[in-house]
């Protein structure tokens, strides 16, 4: 059962929200988040991206950049650009892209669920990102950005959410990715009760974005905790609010996954008409006559262009010695791994390496592999998405899946609703 937490959120102002909100740190170079800030004083990238806010070739310690980041925000509540609201609240949050809607609950979620497996996790936490979100949490003395988080769609969940959302919005704004976003407040008492309620009777959720930022939350709670034990001056109590973390809660048909694609800088000594007999061993190979971008519409079927030439390659199941009962094994993120990039290009770890890059979502994808194909000397594949059942089945069996399986969108924006733990 899944223990959900009402909290007071420290958000923008109304008519400050179109300029506050942000995309996630993660997504954005330095050098993209220093031109938003530039032409944007007031983007939340101040905040969740504080090297963006340093001069060109400014280097500063991950403890420096988080007491910038602290000061920011510090700045954004005295200015008045950001509110705690007076009244422990859910709050949901709706996002349209045009292609995709889905509505999600906000609320905080309890790192003793997290850590005992209720709230389940499906990717290898990364060591650089992860301390620095730990040193980020510990200054800023909050959580900035909500994880992002699936359940299996429950009727009664949907009755109230589509009730509340039947009232006026706190928000509405139009992000800069283009994705229309709207959000409410639910602050009455029986709705809060009854929502908690239901939720009892969820088994799990499953994290889709945000790992680090949850794994980071645990471990600055595990900290603070220790440390209050040890100090007799200190009274506990089972609700202190650094042992929460916020969430958006999301019912797993509301999900949409895109594909993660890579583009792999071509090693030296590199022989086409060698490496597509390699590939034929485990793949049937057809040259795509017509050469246009080649994106794959079912799983284990996969888009390859070498040197502006485009091929599908589609996986010949007897050529594998996995067993169908391993899920991640059976992944095409995982068959392109184990077959293709490791043995024949030498990425055997893909997090380490940089021959290669990736390209996440639907909407830039395109443009993206352009680019990379005009510049020439890159092996590019497309890849079909990732199904939300198989993050779901690998999860509940505790498996972690490989780098840069699944890309979520719309992405949820940063700076719209912050947990301060002070």
């Amino acid at each position: 059962m899944v223990f959900i937490k009402p909290f007071k959120a420290l958000r923008p102002k109304e008519e400050m929200v179109s300029l506050v909100n942000s995309p996630p740190y993660d997504i954005v170079s330095q050098d993209e988040a220093r031109r938003v800030i530039k032409s944007n004083p007031y983007s939340f990238l101040k905040i969740v991206k504080p090297e963006a806010d340093l001069s060109e070739g400014q280097i500063l310690s991950g403890y420096q950049l988080s007491e910038i980041a602290a000061k920011n925000l510090l700045t954004f509540v005295s200015q008045g650009i950001m509110k705690k609201d007076e009244k422990d609240s859910f709050y949901l949050y709706s996002q349209d892209n045009g292609i995709y809607k889905r509505t999600g609950l906000v609320a905080c979620l309890s790192v003793e669920e997290y850590l005992n497996g209720i709230v389940k996790k499906h990717e290898k936490i990364n060591l650089e990102p992860y301390q620095g979100r730990i040193e980020h949490i510990k200054r800023t003395k909050a959580h900035t950005g909500c994880i992002l988080t699936i359940y299996q769609s429950n009727n009664q969940i949907d009755e109230l959410v589509n009730v509340e959302i039947n009232n006026k919005p706190l928000y509405d704004f139009k992000s800069d990715d283009g994705v229309e976003n709207r959000c409410w407040q639910i602050k009455e008492k029986n709705t809060i009760l009854l929502l908690k309620e239901i939720f009892q009777s969820v088994k799990s959720l499953y994290i889709a974005d945000g790992h680090h930022r949850a794994a980071a939350a645990a471990e600055v709670a595990q900290l603070i905790k220790s440390k209050n034990i040890k100090d007799i001056k200190c009274k506990m109590t089972e609700e202190e609010e650094y042992m929460f973390f916020p969430a958006v809660l999301i019912p797993h048909n509301q999900i949409h996954i895109s594909a993660y694609h890579r583009v792999v800088k071509m090693p030296s000594g590199f022989v086409k008409d060698v490496f597509i007999k390699e590939i034929e061993k485990f793949f049937h190979v057809e040259k795509n006559v017509t050469n246009i971008p080649f994106f794959p519409d079912k799983k284990h079927v996969f888009g390859m262009n070498i040197s502006g030439q485009w091929y599908k390659l589609t996986f010949i199941e007897n050529s594998f010695n996995g067993s169908r009962d391993d899920v991640v094994s059976l992944l095409d993120v995982s068959i392109l791994q184990d077959l293709i990039l490791n043995p024949l290009l030498g990425i055997e770890n893909p997090q380490k390496n940089d021959r290669i890059d990736f390209i996440g979502g639907d909407n830039r994808a395109s443009g993206k592999i352009d680019e990379k194909i005009k510049q020439g000397s890159f092996i590019i594949f497309t890849l079909f998405p990732t199904s939300v059942e198989e993050v779901i089945k690998i999860s509940d069996l505790d498996q972690i899946m490989p780098p840069k399986s699944t890309w979520f969108e719309p992405k949820v924006r940063s700076g719209v609703f912050v947990h301060p733990f002070n």
